[in-house]
């Protein structure tokens, strides 16, 4: 199913594609099993919208129609103007994943609007979780090479991800948790992941599970640096602009078995897992998020 949840500012329609009748997204519903996938909130963030593309036509073509037939919805460009231009930002020139209301800052590192909620493109996606409840929102963005989870609730997801792959497909991610009490804070303030994973409470008194899954720098299986190059990201768009076909036939396989382990997981309460690492100081590397 096509259905559109709202425009960009320069009129561009957010399309969102599922398996769901328009409008009947049967998201949290006591079940724990509702899914929305969101890729291209910066424009220039171009494998995002690939790999969700081909995710969903992958999916949704097939006879099943779904992963373990859970409800799932893909916003796979939530930036239509800013991916139009090639740039971070949306049409007014606002870092969309700075305008979200939890901890939303007028001081910001990237432009976050005038106020929370000022830009068409996040009201929209803010009020489909609103109204439809996701359990489990996952979130892609280019290129810290990890799973981020927000929020002690969104531990069972996380890892449900990282243990799809195999040690060699996990070399270039880390996995990131936070500590078992919410902390309310975060290197991205009035980002999608702080809003969703650390702001936002159902009337059941449930949080989603909130995951930004950060794409790899480099695509060829080496392990990931404990601290990334300063230019990490002009290096990643380099290689896109090069031989993109080369950098998605590189990541994306592992990137669709981690979706598809987060659709098929039940969203619960979460448990610590040995394999996770602290959370990096800001500091510690360029955070883009």
């Amino acid at each position: 199913m096509r259905e559109i949840i709202g425009r960009s500012v320069e009129g561009r329609d957010l399309v969102l594609h599922s398996n769901y009748p328009a409008g009947r997204f049967p998201g949290h519903g006591g079940t724990g099993s509702g899914t929305l996938l969101i890729g291209g909130t910066h424009g220039d963030e171009r494998a995002t919208v690939a790999i969700l593309e081909n995710f969903a036509a992958d999916r949704f073509a097939s006879a099943i129609r779904s992963v373990n037939n859970a409800p799932l919805a893909i916003l796979s460009l939530h930036n239509p103007d800013g991916h139009a231009a090639d740039i971070r930002y949306n049409g007014r020139g606002v870092d969309l994943n700075r305008n979200f209301p939890h901890q939303w800052n007028p001081v910001s590192e990237e432009p976050p609007g005038p106020a929370p909620l000022s830009e068409p493109e996040s009201r929209a996606l803010h009020d489909f979780i609103l109204v439809h409840r996701p359990a489990k929102i996952i979130s892609l963005h280019w290129a810290l090479s990890e799973i981020d989870a927000d929020g002690p609730q969104s531990t069972g997801t996380a890892v449900a991800m990282w243990e799809a792959l195999t040690a060699e497909e996990r070399k270039p991610y880390r996995l990131r948790l936070q500590g078992q009490a919410t902390s309310g804070t975060g290197e991205c303030h009035g980002s999608l992941g702080q809003w969703c994973g650390n702001g936002l409470v159902y009337p059941d008194g449930m949080r989603p599970a909130m995951i930004t899954l950060e794409l790899p720098y480099y695509a060829h299986g080496l392990d990931r640096p404990q601290a990334l190059p300063g230019e990490h990201l002009d290096q990643v768009r380099q290689i896109w602009r090069t031989n993109p076909d080369a950098y998605l036939e590189g990541v994306e396989g592992a990137v669709h078995k981690m979706l598809d382990a987060a659709c098929r997981h039940t969203h619960v309460w979460p448990h610590p897992h040995p394999s996770a690492s602290p959370a990096a100081s800001p500091a510690a590397e360029n955070r883009k998020g």
